[in-house]
């Protein structure tokens, strides 16, 4: 680099005494030159405290102090990779690059450009801790834009930028950065904040854009943290916090154990799968169809909702429920719980309900799995043969892919025993199931590469992970297995999040060859705004593998970089409505 830089300059000044436009023009792009090579610079720079930098004065290039003070990250993480440093992307996938002169006193600068939705968010996220030795109680949060052809379609349409500030007492804050649809190009807005009384812990920038339709640029986004003195980014960002204590309450609500399994019952059955999941009081109807085939325990819990000023209702709907439990002829290994939630709260406790269920399997093997879905026959017993003729640690996720029907079958219907039934109603000419999701999510279920799973005749290994890739698993039941994060309720990153903390773990995912699950129909899913500082702070340590036979089928939606086996004699279809 210093040969090459000496070499242009040699150069600029041989010819600077034949034409001062040609020298003007040499001028600037070796000028542009150095802020490329700056910028690639720091680009390649890893936040790791093993590779510690030494800073200085000279770190403050003098034309540019606010992009050495910087601490977001111009690194954008991409789908199959688990990081907490860059900018992280949704479903819908920005398209970066690099403008230089955006302003005055600029360097080069990453850009992010999309086109807007008229009904949905488009975001890009990055999650920023600080480091607990230093105490900052304020920042300076900018970011250039310039919009095109960009028309309000809502209301409460939205183009611009907001940070989610956590404070070391445990509130947020939140600030934003507003532009109207008709900004100049290039419009750079910035706004302080300061927090008198406490400490930032950590922030989450959103660049955004809601209820429009057009396209937008963002360029130049950058955090300044107020400090004394300088102190180079590096220690002031902590990439690489402690697991940090999940301060949020646990599910308040009144619970009743209205089936319990004995002590003979659990020993006798301590081989099989526990099929462990989570339903509201008025879908019974739908677990009793899913559970048809099912042979083994189960871990249920059952949401019922009722206002807290009704406690009498509570005697109506348990014995609702109770009748309901009769037709499932539950394996008397089986645990049945009851949560009753507050009518007046709208947001089901998909990721609390799940916990309780987790904590109450008493077999070697759990199966985590929403209740519209219908394992495919002789599930256990394919398991278990599986299990016979393979040696596999604590460390390993058995992945069982997953369908779904194109229409509600109806009851005369028969539903696919074998991986070859399952296939032609796949392949014919007017199919009658699908891959799960395939249309409304492709990545959920993408590196599950279900035509590989159609030809396989043995088991095989997942060696990609994608951050939206959620499948349902069969764990091992150790005190290593990640409960999920309680405070995601409602539909939307539930799942994914607990999936990825298995990948972080290095989780090894094998896939089944001949199992698999099944669903009534096919369905469109909300997803709902997500803070980053939730999905950040729970990637943890713990190991995960994916299990696959030849003939067995689940579903799967995101997973890590890690290896993982297929199993081919499973599936899942799912039935109903979730």
């Amino acid at each position: 680099m210093a040969g090459l830089l000496s070499l242009t300059l040699d150069r600029v000044i041989k010819i600077s005494s034949g034409s001062s436009t040609t020298f003007e023009s040499l001028a600037s792009i070796f000028i542009i030159y150095i802020h490329l090579a700056w910028f690639f610079a720091e680009e390649e720079k890893i936040w790791d405290k093993t590779n510690e930098i030494h800073y200085s004065q000279k770190d403050f290039i003098f034309w540019n102090m606010r992009s050495v003070l910087n601490v977001l990250s111009s690194h954008v993480i991409s789908s199959d990779e688990i990081s907490l440093t860059g900018w992280w992307m949704d479903h819908a996938r920005w398209d970066t690059d690099i403008r230089c002169f955006n302003q005055k006193w600029t360097l080069c600068s990453k850009g992010f450009s999309t086109v807007c939705k008229s009904d949905g968010i488009r975001a890009v996220y990055q999650y920023v801790t600080f480091s607990q030795e230093l105490s900052i109680n304020g920042l300076e949060f900018s970011v250039t834009a310039t919009a095109d052809q960009l028309e309000p379609q809502a209301i409460a349409a939205s183009f611009g930028a907001l940070a989610l500030i956590k404070l070391n007492d445990g509130s947020f804050e939140t600030i934003q950065i507003q532009f109207p649809s008709n900004i100049d190009p290039l419009t750079m807005k910035s706004i302080s904040f300061s927090a008198s009384q406490s400490s930032i812990i950590s922030v989450t920038v959103m660049l955004m854009c809601y209820g429009y339709t057009g396209s937008i640029h963002f360029t130049d986004p950058i955090l300044i943290p107020h400090v004394s003195s300088y102190i180079p980014k590096k220690r002031i960002v902590d990439v690489c916090p402690a697991k940090i204590v999940k301060s949020h309450p646990s599910l308040k609500s009144k619970t009743e154990e209205i089936f319990k399994a004995n002590n003979k019952s659990i020993k006798d059955h301590y081989h099989l799968i526990t099929l462990v999941t989570q339903v509201s009081m008025e879908r019974l109807a739908i677990l009793e169809r899913s559970l048809q085939l099912w042979e083994g325990p189960v871990s249920l819990v059952i949401y019922v909702t009722t206002k807290r000023s009704e406690r009498s209702a509570y005697e109506w709907q348990r014995l609702y429920i109770q009748k309901k439990l009769k037709n499932i002829k539950l394996a008397s290994s089986s645990h049945v719980t009851l949560v009753f939630g507050d009518s007046k709260n709208e947001d089901y406790p998909i990721n609390a309900l799940r916990n309780i269920a987790l904590k109450q399997v008493k077999s070697e093997y759990m199966f985590l799995l929403d209740a519209d879905f219908q394992p495919s026959p002789d599930f256990q017993q394919k398991f278990a043969a599986y299990l016979k003729h393979s040696t596999f640690n604590q460390k390993t996720a058995f992945v069982v892919p997953a369908f779904e029907y194109i229409e509600l079958p109806q009851r005369s219907d028969n539903a696919p025993q074998t991986k070859e039934e399952l296939l032609q109603l796949l392949h014919r000419e007017e199919p009658f199931i699908l891959p799960f999701r395939i249309s409304e999510s492709s990545e959920s279920h993408r590196i599950t590469d279900y035509w590989k799973w159609y030809r396989a005749d043995k088991s095989y290994s997942l060696s990609t992970f994608c951050d939206k890739y959620e499948p349902y698993v069969i764990l091992r039941k150790t005190t290593s297995v990640p409960f999920y994060d309680e405070r995601f309720s409602g539909y939307g990153m539930n799942k994914v999040t607990h999936i990825t903390e298995l990948f972080a773990a290095k989780i090894q995912a094998i896939f089944h060859s001949s199992a698999f699950n099944r669903i009534s129909s096919a369905l469109s899913y909300i997803t709902f705004f997500m803070s980053n500082d939730v999905f950040w702070n729970m990637i943890i340590s713990f190991d995960v593998v994916l299990a696959r036979e030849s003939n067995s089928f689940t579903v799967i939606s995101s997973m890590p970089k890690h290896k993982t086996k297929v199993i081919d004699d499973v599936v899942l279809i799912p039935f109903g409505a979730r």
